[in-house]
């Protein structure tokens, strides 16, 4: 019974040295045969310790531990955010097997800047090695995208193991142990796992590439651009795979290259969304809002040479976060209220990749705990979120399409309007033309000369002269209200009116009268401006009367100044009851005279009245003849019109008594 109860304390006394291992306190034995060898999360076996400098040899660090606060894991797998301190973890490994134990340990999380191990033996014997991003792939002891050290076990031998880590990334520590037959099935998964995605991704660039060549819808490139950036370069260098791949002997390369594909990772999103949810014509407030934040990720990558690592990529975890809410805002938007079905597509799967990059995100911040969920949301949300938005953009071609198909119809019956507003316009033409004289009258003892210049085909101003035996002759100038066919037919219903009027008219306010009388009531509320005017070379005699309409300009090569005639009248078409009175005024061989319409004013406005720049161009040139003036207006005009076509017509009619 005594050597019994001896045994047992021996048993126990042994156990607790196990347990409290002076040089790794805090740290529980881990057997390799509790889990059978498969890979086991060694949180539950951990003990961990800090520094602000760098240590690097086993002496210095087994100071740490006595020296320094150490701290157990208690089955949390370390996860301390970014931060520029240098962690050191050990953990104790007994094969109590009595045989030989390959293990390997190994660190899943595979931005790591700096990862030593250091394996001491019962003997004395230590065995290290030292890897990370900042260092080539072959120091790894396994061909793996994550961490991995080799050490062979000796029967009932116990190994103290201590692991420290530095990285201007999170410091995320998922320390794992396996044999080394199941850590190579693990590696055997992992690989199969992140092939299916990089596969999926891949002939979903190639497709929508594909579709892109046939269909020439820019959105499918900018998708293509962002799975390129978003769903392969940056996937490839967040999960550790650029080293095994394709860098194995650049670490240089490999670690700068994560910034830089993290930025063109969120500069890439820019141009899908904006083009995925057509936010210029749905929400052109919210487009200058991505226009104006897809500046941010540019400056940033043209500081890349010039700000730390650690810094850059602090902030573009941040921005990263407020531009996945602020796409999912603006995605709802566009979706639910815009009422733009293949941007829910984009929404859901924008709010698939928040879930999984939030979760991502606040695990490197040291919020979140390192789990399965936390180590694969993203990537999986990545996916989920590739597969939607294929979706969204098929959806996006369809209603593309049918706005095409119905902008195409809108077209076509555009098309068909304009092509009888032509034809209804060449009949106007035809009609307006035939209401102006074809010939000017050829008269003894006056020379004349008219311009007419529409603004558009055809227009709203009218003339008309007639000869009155041998000696008279009757001119009417008028502008009726607005352009086109409507004031067309309006001067040919005044060419009617006027014709008839001639029969008994012997006097221009009794024509104006008459012309009132057969148009007021006619116009549905519209007028024109008219006036009137006998022109008596025998008796060199002038009558005018006036409707509403510009003065008459009377000079010669003696004048000092311009007449101005203008009668009072009231607009034709205002009440049947309007009567217009004559103003006579005497003629003598080298008056002219000109009538016109108010589209002339505009000839000469140049910030001051246009009228007065008119009569002093005229008192300047008052000694021309009817020809040169006739030139010089006509110069003006198309001067004018190569600043832009007239806003008004233009009519005038020239007279010298010769």
């Amino acid at each position: 019974m005594k050597q019994t109860l001896t045994f047992i304390l021996l048993c126990l006394f042994h156990s607790v040295l196990w347990a409290q291992d002076s040089s790794c306190p805090k740290a529980n034995v881990f057997p390799i045969s509790t889990n059978q060898g498969k890979p086991t999360d060694l949180s539950h076996h951990l003990s961990f310790t800090s520094t602000e400098s760098q240590t690097s040899n086993l002496t210095e660090v087994q100071s740490l531990f006595k020296s320094n606060l150490v701290t157990s894991a208690n089955g949390v797998v370390p996860n301390f955010g970014n931060t520029s301190k240098q962690y050191w973890f050990c953990f104790i490994l007994r094969n109590d097997l009595n045989h030989n134990k390959r293990t390997i340990t190994f660190i899943k999380y595979p931005l790591l800047d700096q990862v030593q191990f250091f394996a001491l033996r019962e003997s004395g014997e230590i065995n290290q090695n030292i890897q990370g991003r900042k260092f080539p792939f072959q120091n790894r002891d396994k061909d793996y995208r994550g961490f991995s050290f080799e050490t062979e076990l000796l029967p009932s031998e116990t190994v103290t193991y201590y692991v420290g880590i530095k990285t201007d990334s999170s410091v995320s520590v998922p320390l794992m142990v396996a044999e080394e037959k199941h850590f190579d099935s693990y590696e055997s998964l992992d690989i199969l796992l992140q092939g299916m995605f990089f596969g999926i991704v891949c002939v979903m660039s190639l497709y929508n590439l594909f579709v892109y060549f046939m269909v020439r819808d820019k959105a499918y490139i900018f998708y293509v651009n962002y799975l390129i950036f978003a769903a392969i370069l940056f996937q490839l260098s967040l999960q550790g795979l650029l080293p095994v791949l394709f860098f194995q002997n650049s670490p240089e390369l490999v670690y700068n290259a994560h910034n830089f594909l993290y930025f063109l990772f969120l500069l890439s999103c820019f141009p899908m969304s904006i083009t995925f949810m057509n936010l210029k014509e749905n929400a052109p407030r919210l487009y200058i809002g991505f226009m104006s934040l897809s500046l941010i990720p540019m400056v940033c990558l043209l500081l890349l040479p010039f700000l730390p690592y650690r810094e850059l990529n602090q902030f573009g975890d941040l921005l990263s976060s407020f531009l996945a809410f602020y796409a999912l805002f603006v995605s709802y938007y566009v979706s639910f209220v815009k009422k733009f079905p293949p941007a829910r597509y984009y929404f859901f799967g924008y709010f698939m990749l928040i879930i999984g990059g939030l979760s991502t995100v606040l695990k490197y911040m040291g919020f979140f705990p390192v789990n399965v969920f936390t180590e694969n949301a993203f990537q999986a949300a990545t996916a989920i979120e590739v597969l939607l938005m294929a979706f969204g953009l098929g959806d996006r071609i369809s209603v593309v399409q049918k706005e095409k198909e119905r902008i195409q119809l809108k077209a076509e019956i555009n098309k068909q309007k304009l092509i009888a507003y032509g034809k209804e316009l060449k009949l106007a033409q035809k009609l307006q033309e035939s209401t102006l004289p074809q010939i000017l009258p050829k008269f003894p003892g006056l020379s004349i000369k008219t311009g007419y210049f529409p603004a558009s085909l055809v227009g709203g101003d009218f003339y008309d002269l007639t000869v009155y035996g041998k000696q008279q002759i009757c001119g009417l100038i008028a502008d009726v209200t607005g352009h086109g066919v409507p004031a067309a037919i309006e001067a040919a219903m005044l060419k009617i009116a006027y014709m008839q009027t001639l029969a008994f008219a012997n006097k221009p306010g009794k024509v104006l009268e008459s012309i009132n009388q057969a148009l007021a009531g006619n116009y549905k509320n519209q007028f024109l401006t008219a006036s009137a005017i006998f022109i008596d070379l025998e008796q060199k005699v002038l009558k005018v009367a006036n409707a509403g309409h510009p003065a008459l300009y009377k000079f010669n090569e003696n004048s000092k100044s311009i007449d101005v005639i203008r009668p009072k009248g009231k607009l034709i078409g205002f009440s049947k009851e309007g009567l217009y009175s004559d103003e006579v005024h005497s003629i003598q061989k080298g008056d002219k005279l000109l009538l016109f319409t108010d589209g002339i004013w505009d000839l000469w406005e140049n910030g001051d009245s246009g009228e007065e720049a008119l009569l002093d161009w005229l008192l300047q040139r008052k000694s021309e003849s009817v020809e040169s003036l006739y030139g010089g207006i006509d110069e003006h005009i198309r001067l004018r019109n190569k600043e832009g076509p007239a806003d008004d017509d233009i009519t005038f009619l020239l007279f010298e008594i010769t």
